[in-house]
């Protein structure tokens, strides 16, 4: 009852997302994934409640159906954290174990029907080596998938702190929780192989779980990254011109800055510049030009405010600023010392203090304010507030006060 109960939400994700209007490339990754999903959901059922022997082909395939798992989460992850290779051809690469080890069975599907059957009525008796590849096969993939993905989400994690204010709804921690989820009915497959019991129903169980959770917050999730006027002319400009200072990417400017907190305050300034200087090496921006950039930066913070905007990223910033986001990228973390994330959060916790001291803002609370300053939740505001005053904001105005 279970997995009927799960095939008809799956059915349903699917109808939902498949009538979505404006789909993203992860939407149909995902959608994807979920007909994937539901095949094998159904072919489960009809293996356990139809004689085998009438539809001996499609049983046989169905063991090679958690080779593709792996790649569609890949595919999904890679395509919602904007980490996609730009070469199509590489996608399918990922499918290659599958179609592989399909190729290497394939003797079986020449057989007669009767043959087919007392192959699968002896439990594979004469394709024990064909059955081990597929087995070894499934261990690989799920393994490598498993840390590849928690790869893809550290990765996201850092760009995050590079090109956007804000946390919410872009930090993907439910995919990640798949992911774990993903991992714990690998490792059921593992003990299945292993101990030759059968955990089926573990295994199809927990997937079912999966697909709820795949459906719920896979079609909740908005677009994370959007090509906006001015990268797009920044990559036309990168892809153009040939010159050395634009190989600058910020999608790989890591937020390597975080030092030790033990470290004494001259020995981090020293370190910090090291790592800036590396950082952009090879970057023709000099410091004159770095400096009339950082000049205006701080000049329009000050008149427009633009930190107040909540979900203002890298890229909107720099378009309001008429230059390239690299550049951007570059003057904030030579000038501040500080990524994308850091930087606008201290701004808005400096406008905070600054209105909770005007006499006439003591009507509103604490959060209502904040909210004006661009935070968009009471966690975001007293994470960043405690990170750069060192007190949680009703201590510190304790203090002041």
């Amino acid at each position: 009852m279970l997995y009927l109960f799960g095939i008809g939400i799956n059915l349903f994700l699917i109808l939902l997302l498949f009538s979505k209007k404006n789909k993203i490339l992860a939407d149909k990754f995902l959608l994807a994934w979920l007909v994937i999903i539901c095949c094998h959901l159904l072919l489960f059922v009809a293996a356990t409640t139809i004689a085998s022997n009438n539809y001996v082909d499609v049983f046989a395939v169905a063991p090679l159906f958690p080779l593709l798992h792996g790649p569609m989460l890949y595919l999904y992850t890679a395509a919602m954290t904007n980490m996609l290779p730009a070469n199509k051809k590489i996608w399918g690469l990922h499918f290659l174990p599958f179609f592989v080890v399909l190729v290497i069975i394939s003797p079986f599907f020449l057989l007669s029907t009767e043959e087919k059957g007392a192959v699968i009525d002896s439990g594979g008796k004469g394709y024990e080596i064909q059955m081990g590849i597929n087995a070894y096969a499934i261990l690989i993939s799920g393994i490598a998938y498993v840390i590849w993905l928690f790869i893809l989400l550290g990765k996201h994690k850092k760009n995050i702190a590079n090109q956007f204010s804000y946390e919410e709804k872009i930090k993907l921690n439910w995919l990640r929780y798949l992911i774990y989820g993903l991992g714990i009915i690998w490792i059921i497959i593992i003990a299945q192989n292993v101990n030759a019991t059968s955990y089926d129903n573990y295994i199809f169980g927990s997937a079912v779980v999966l697909v709820i959770i795949i459906g719920y917050f896979g079609i909740k999730q908005g677009r994370i990254y959007s090509n906006t006027i001015s990268q797009q002319l920044n990559d036309n400009l990168e892809s153009n011109l040939k010159d050395e200072y634009l190989n600058i990417n910020v999608e790989k400017v890591e937020n390597d800055l975080a030092i030790p907190e033990e470290t004494p305050v001259y020995e981090v300034e020293k370190q910090t510049d090291i790592l800036v200087k590396k950082k952009y090496a090879n970057s023709g921006l000099t410091e004159i030009a770095s400096q009339k950039l950082y000049d205006k930066l701080k000049e329009l913070m000050l008149q427009e405010k633009f930190y107040t905007e909540p979900e203002l990223t890298l890229t909107a910033l720099a378009e309001k600023l008429d230059i390239y986001p690299n550049y951007l990228s570059q003057v904030i973390n030579e000038q501040e010392r500080k990524s994308f994330y850091d930087y606008i959060n201290k701004l808005r916790v400096e406008e905070f203090i600054r209105l909770i001291r005007i006499p006439e803002n003591s009507k509103f609370t604490m959060m209502s304010l904040a909210l004006d300053c661009g935070f968009n939740s009471k966690s975001s505001f007293n994470k960043n507030f405690k990170k750069v005053t060192g007190q949680s904001p009703s201590a510190y105005l304790g203090k002041k006060g």
